[in-house]
């Protein structure tokens, strides 16, 4: 779970651009976005940077079926 402190810097994604949260990604793909990804098979949290090539896999649960969900997506304003 994200949390946030600064309710001004953080906004909330709806409609078709938030399709982009649906999407699962498995390791060694290449990210179309900076930010909070979870593994869907243990809810384990990692930070993904912008020169990020390809989306690790999970240190907490080593599973050979993750995938990865964007859950916060980091932007520039």
């Amino acid at each position: 779970m994200a949390f946030y402190g600064d309710k001004d810097n953080v906004k909330q994604t709806t409609g078709e651009r938030a399709k982009k949260y649906d999407r699962e990604w498995k390791p060694g793909q290449n990210p179309s976005y900076p930010g909070v990804y979870k593994c869907q098979t243990c809810g384990y949290e990692d930070v993904i940077n912008r020169e990020c090539t390809s989306l690790p896999p999970c240190s907490n649960c080593d599973s050979e079926h993750i995938k990865w969900k964007l859950l916060v997506r980091a932007a520039d304003k």
